[in-house]
């Protein structure tokens, strides 16, 4: 039998007592600090600052969230991965900035529309502005709708805009149409089909860029003059005037045949 003090035995227990330096080598970075930096009181901090978010932004044109590492942002921002920890907490505080910002002009867009705008010019209005969010943000778009919410916390930022954006469009039917409806939840039901469909078409033209889409409306106006002509068609059963409707004559040759 073996003794206890034999030199075997030792190089065992030593063994036994080493730290696992593999697990150590696996072990996951952990990409963020306890607390959030305060904002820069400096114009240079400041400046430094903005250009992180114009780097996420323009990374985020090109490829997925879960690919971006902070290594590219501060390289793209031309700083050092520490300094990256002076003005954000993380690279999920970062991108919920930006995005935060995006969804925030989008909603002083909207909120200024004409009051006194007729039904046509109300919806196509807001069709140019939703067209306007995909078409200048089709990376922040695909990390709001594509980015699972176990993986960074973005999907609520998108459903509470287009909570506060829905319940706006089933308030104007409502006001169109009253009691039609039995209960306001039914005018809402009615507002997230509409704006659901433009949704999925705008992240098809926008961020997949179909091809076949691309070669159907050849400009953002044009997508905007189709959406408005669907909604409108939705709600009112007719055409929008020929006059609004211009090289979109599908639509009236479809009215004909259907009567």
């Amino acid at each position: 039998m073996e003794s206890r003090n034999t030199p075997k035995s030792h190089a065992r227990r030593r063994a036994s007592e080493q730290p696992d330096e593999h697990l150590k080598r696996r072990a996951p970075r952990v990409n963020a600090v306890q607390v959030k930096p305060p904002p820069p009181i400096t114009r240079r901090g400041q400046a430094t600052r903005q250009r992180l978010k114009e780097a996420l932004t323009k990374l985020l044109q090109l490829r997925a969230y879960h690919e971006i590492r902070l290594e590219d942002i501060t390289r793209e921002a031309g700083v050092r991965v520490s300094l990256f920890y002076h003005y954000f907490q993380s690279k999920v505080d970062i991108t919920h900035e930006v995005l935060s910002e995006v969804l925030d002009s989008f909603r002083k867009e909207v909120s200024s529309r004409p009051k006194d705008a007729d039904p046509l010019a109300a919806i196509h209005y807001a069709n140019q502005r939703m067209v306007a969010l995909y078409a200048t943000n089709p990376g922040a778009m695909r990390c709001l709708l594509e980015v699972h919410d176990g993986m960074a916390p973005f999907g609520p930022m998108w459903r509470e805009l287009t909570l506060g954006w829905n319940q706006r469009i089933a308030a104007s039917i409502a006001r169109q149409f009253p009691g039609v409806f039995r209960n306001s939840a039914e005018y809402l039901a009615l507002a997230y089909a509409l704006a659901g469909t433009a949704d999925t078409f705008l992240f098809e033209y926008f961020v997949q860029k179909n091809p076949a889409l691309l070669r159907a409306h050849s400009s953002d106006e044009d997508v905007a003059r189709f959406l408005t002509t669907l909604w409108y068609r939705a709600l009112y059963l007719k055409n929008p005037p020929d006059e609004f409707m211009g090289r979109l004559s599908g639509f009236r040759q479809i009215a004909a045949d259907a009567v």
